[in-house]
């Protein structure tokens, strides 16, 4: 049955407040219709102040200022099965003997829950993340070394001149990373200043550098920049992107990982 036009603009504007940010191409795939149908709908919705319309796409007038930063006790209820599935792929790229540094987050402390339970040779994980080091500490396989420095309120990482002075002083084979946001155009950026310097520390001292983001941290930005999108070996994420996308990162020499595609 075909979708009344004002059927379509409340769907069209569900799905942008959802994705915070969105392509014309991902418009047209999502709801089978021209492009020149997508553009009338979001001029209309534009004219209702429901949208604010960018080049390319259009973004959501729900979306938090770039200093917005849940905490982490809502972040780790926030896409579940996405970040389990990016874990679980991350999982995949260590190998045995490798000395490999997990940033602070909830996907990462996915990924240690992981490490924790199916780690059957040794290896060496740095973090500076007091959950993700509590979790990895139960798993007597993995040697673990925990970056100090200053917690941060709402949230378990540990940041600051002492954190980067350490950092400094090591060499890892990879580090999975995370992010506020990524945008081809902008790169990764960050809510916070300091987590945004030692997450230039952790770049800086890596032999690859993973990012694990879901798909909700796409097109956006946040406040503080930490590396242009050409900084990272490899991404891994729980869905395809858009062809658009996929051209962006796989012309900056980007590995794209997702649970049903892997390049």
């Amino acid at each position: 049955m075909e979708i009344l036009p004002a059927e379509r603009l409340e769907s069209l504007l569900e799905f942008i407040d959802d994705k915070g940010t969105v392509n014309i191409i991902d418009l047209t795939n999502k709801f089978n219709v021209s492009k020149p149908t997508i553009l009338r709908d979001l001029k209309e919705l534009e004219k209702q102040n429901l949208i604010i319309r960018i080049h390319g796409g259009a973004k959501s007038k729900k979306l938090k200022g770039t200093r917005f930063e849940p905490r982490h006790v809502i972040k780790e209820q926030e896409a579940i099965q996405e970040k389990e599935e990016i874990a679980e792929l991350a999982f995949k790229h260590i190998q045995p003997g490798e000395t490999v540094l997990l940033d602070s987050g909830t996907t990462t402390l996915l990924l240690a829950k992981k490490l924790a339970s199916h780690c059957t040779e040794n290896i060496t994980a740095i973090t500076n993340d007091i959950k993700n080091a509590m979790v990895l500490s139960e798993n007597d396989l993995i040697d673990i070394v925990v970056i100090g420095g200053q917690k941060r309120k709402g949230v378990y990482s540990l940041n600051g001149p002492f954190a980067e002075d350490m950092l400094r002083q090591l060499n890892v084979d990879k580090v999975f990373l995370g992010t506020d946001a990524i945008n081809a155009d902008k790169g990764l950026t960050n809510s916070n200043i300091d987590e945004t310097n030692i997450k230039k520390t952790m770049i800086d001292i890596a032999n690859e550098i993973i990012l694990l983001a879901d798909d909700r941290k796409f097109n956006q930005v946040a406040f503080s920049s930490v590396a242009g999108i050409d900084a990272l070996d490899r991404i891994i994420t729980n869905k395809p992107l858009s062809d658009t996308e996929m051209k962006d990162y796989k012309k900056a020499g980007i590995s794209i990982d997702t649970p049903k595609a892997k390049n």
